[in-house]
């Protein structure tokens, strides 16, 4: 296959970016949640607490996940990633999520990369991967089961994957060792850096209030300054700190799809409480980049928007 190089993808995000000025509002990001199927059931997952009022099916059949990719190809979308539940675990008709990501680069998707609580085999296809991370290992169990940190920590050390990154949730459960985690992220040799989320809830009992994210912010930009790699912009964690998200969000910059095929345009949790309670911070950065930004555009790019040709 033959992916566009690097000259060539910054010109498709220039005119992108220029068309979004024009008002277009075409999707940039394809989100496609594939299944929820799941190894654990975290503590603060949401689709763990009602895993029995979840539509069916639970996993995606596979032609609706290619017409997926191809019609939101065309429609502009160039990057491409895979949720769950556990991607990883996505299994129809005998093909996997590595074949899923073939298909997106011989589509055409600049980047590719997947979500992944790192208990099973990292996928090298991807040219990006994104492993959770709650905290040192006692938190991390607490919050995701006996041995899922043990087991993610050997999955990492089996990899040479360049380009893959912490995502840590901070709930009520691990505000206290934020400073840990980050440690954790730079230390491990695999990890090339930790990006900072506050819960999107439900459930509601362990999100932060307002003082206590405040807290967590002042902490992480005081950890950015001692030069441990967190990947949140400075400006994006300051709006981590708006509640009301709902006002600001250019939700339209990603599509979702959902495993019994219903599509979004924006965020599925789209005008609900939830949403107005957003601690998501990718979010965050997208507005950034909408409003060009230019530190936020050079540091996501390079991680998150240029194709590593995997």
């Amino acid at each position: 296959m033959n992916r566009v190089g690097a000259m060539g993808q910054w010109t498709y995000y220039a005119l992108w970016f220029f068309k979004t000025k024009m008002g277009a509002r075409d999707p940039l990001v394809n989100t496609m949640i594939i299944n929820y199927e799941c190894n654990l059931r975290c503590k603060h997952c949401s689709i763990a607490a009602h895993a029995n009022e979840l539509p069916n099916p639970h996993s995606m059949p596979i032609d609706i996940a290619v017409s997926e990719m191809k019609e939101r190809y065309g429609q502009g979308a160039r990057i491409l990633f895979f949720e769950g539940g556990e991607p990883t675990l996505w299994n129809e008709d005998g093909k996997t999520l590595r074949d899923l990501i073939g298909i997106g680069k011989e589509i055409g998707y600049f980047v590719i990369g997947y979500t992944t609580n790192g208990t099973t085999e990292i996928i090298e296809d991807s040219d990006v991967v994104s492993v959770s991370l709650d905290g040192p290992e006692e938190v991390h169990d607490e919050i995701r089961g006996k041995g899922a940190y043990r087991k993610m920590i050997e999955n990492l050390e089996k990899t040479d994957h360049p380009n893959v990154f912490a995502n840590m949730v901070v709930t009520k459960m691990n505000k206290d060792k934020v400073r840990e985690t980050v440690e954790v992220a730079s230390q491990n040799k695999r990890i090339k850096g930790i990006m900072l989320n506050f819960l999107t809830p439900p459930p509601h009992e362990i999100a932060l209030n307002i003082e206590e994210k405040n807290r967590v912010v002042d902490l992480a930009k005081k950890l950015k300054k001692e030069g441990y790699p967190i990947l949140n912009t400075d400006k994006a964690l300051r709006d981590l700190l708006d509640e009301d998200w709902e006002r600001k969000c250019p939700d339209w910059v990603s599509a979702f799809l959902l495993p019994d095929g219903s599509r979004y345009l924006g965020c599925p949790l789209r005008h609900t409480k939830s949403c107005k309670e957003c601690g998501f911070n990718a979010v965050r950065e997208y507005r950034l980049i909408v409003k060009g930004n230019i530190e936020t555009i050079m540091q996501m790019s390079g991680r998150f928007a240029l194709s590593t040709k995997r």
